[in-house]
């Protein structure tokens, strides 16, 4: 007979929990959600070296909610930089650090336009 009345709760209970959990993950993942676009990151090999471990410490002294490792789109051989999500003010704050040379949006280009 307990257990008969138990079970009743169980269904709402579990109804609760999933609302509740849904609604944390939801307003703390929208809440952490910052408009990036892809920018270009030039370098002073000289400064900072031109590897992709110095390139995700560079990248971690800036983003504010996703990693280095999901920030950071390519690494550039033949010219020291990489390309990285970011979001505006991740790309001025990047941009003033020493050793940065330059930090400006990619510009996709279409060759069959003037």
């Amino acid at each position: 007979m307990v257990v008969a009345k138990t079970l009743r709760f169980v269904p709402l209970v579990t109804t609760f929990v999933i609302i509740f959990i849904s609604t944390a993950i939801t307003h703390g993942h929208a809440a952490s959600i910052t408009p990036r676009k892809v920018y270009l990151v030039f370098l002073d090999s000289q400064i900072i070296p031109s590897t992709k471990p110095a390139h995700l410490d560079l990248l971690k002294t800036v983003l504010q909610d996703i990693t280095p490792e999901e920030s950071l789109v390519y690494d550039y051989h033949s010219t020291s930089g990489f390309a990285a999500k970011l979001s505006e003010t991740e790309a001025k704050h990047l941009a003033s650090i020493k050793g940065v040379v330059s930090v400006f949006p990619n510009q996709v280009a279409h060759l069959d336009r003037p």
